[in-house]
């Protein structure tokens, strides 16, 4: 009797070390009866880019672990709005998932939906920020750029896409820390912000590392400075000082997770949570996310985390926007 005992103590002791060491919690229990039909996730995205790119490997990865399909819809329109109203309008029961980025945050900052109607599942990715000049440039380092900005205030120019962005945002809150003025020159797609630095029309690029890789191992984008909590470790980047060592508490970046319609049960969303930790850790999802350099910072929030953060990154995002003059102080 007591050898037993001794042998399940040790068995359960094997079994907290594989979760440990995995980094996952002892798995929640599987809600009764759910799921019992396909998953939808709605991306607000077209096919191809970066958010739809990040939902399909995820839930290609999740689908054995979920057990039923999962279908992946594309609905564009109205600056994310569309697509939000329509996860809105079904029932809150864990059948339909949401891609919840930082536009989300910024279309409630200026009265076009509300993002606490929005329950968090869980943040998967954390993309890296940086500043990027063409190799021509006058500017070799970020400190080169802040001296020409005080000594031209609003000549800067820096580019990223589309107005009243993430990209804008993590710009002017750089300006802002900088205590500079610069102007900020948007386009409606990424390769015409990459364009325009490289041509020379344009001063400093805002971009992830990811999307244009190719002309940084080409060294025709040269990184000036990096918004992340530690130097990136590529070779590239070995130089690149981080906003935080200047003396700037800036480490905004892109990220990427999944939402349900506040409502759905607690324990759905315990669940699919743990199914989604797991599926980020999968060998199918892990190699697409270190071809495309999201494997460099932890990006992993849990429901309760992933709260906290979306309420601190959108009273950022709010604050930046009032001293932009894009919404009304109250």
């Amino acid at each position: 009797m007591k050898k037993n005992r001794m042998l399940m103590v040790s068995l359960t002791a094997v079994l907290f070390l594989c979760f440990a060491a995995s980094g996952w919690t002892a798995a929640p229990p599987k809600p009764k009866g759910y799921p019992a039909r396909p998953i939808e996730v709605v991306v607000q995205y077209g096919a191809g880019g970066g958010s739809d790119t990040f939902v399909r490997t995820l839930m290609n990865a999740a689908r054995k672990d979920l057990g039923v399909a999962v279908n992946v819809t594309n609905m564009t329109g109205a600056a994310g709005v569309k697509a939000s109203n329509y996860v809105l309008s079904q029932p809150a029961d864990g059948y339909t998932i949401y891609n919840f980025s930082p536009e989300m945050l910024i279309n409630t900052v200026m009265g076009r939906e509300d993002y606490r109607a929005f329950a968090s599942l869980c943040n998967v990715q954390q993309d890296e920020s940086l500043f990027w000049v063409r190799a021509e440039s006058p500017f070799k380092t970020i400190q080169d750029m802040i001296k020409y900005a005080k000594a031209n205030p609003g000549k800067l120019q820096i580019t990223g896409t589309t107005p009243v962005s993430f990209d804008e945002v993590l710009i002017m809150v750089f300006a802002k820390q900088a205590g500079i003025k610069v102007k900020y020159i948007p386009y409606d797609k990424a390769p015409q912000t990459h364009a325009a630095v490289l041509g020379g029309h344009i001063d400093v690029l805002h971009e992830e590392p990811g999307s244009i890789l190719s002309l940084v191992e080409a060294k025709k984008l040269l990184p000036l400075i990096s918004f992340t909590e530690k130097r990136l470790p590529v070779s590239w980047a070995a130089n690149t000082p981080t906003a935080r060592e200047l003396g700037y508490d800036i480490t905004m970046g892109r990220w990427r997770g999944l939402s349900v319609k506040k409502g759905t049960p607690q324990e759905i969303i315990d669940w699919l949570a743990f199914v989604m930790e797991k599926a980020s850790k999968d060998p199918s999802y892990t190699k697409i996310a270190k071809k495309s350099l999201l494997d460099l910072r932890p990006g992993w929030r849990g429901p309760a985390e992933y709260d906290k953060f979306r309420d601190a990154e959108f009273k950022a995002y709010k604050e930046t926007l009032d001293d932009l003059g894009y919404t009304k102080k109250k």
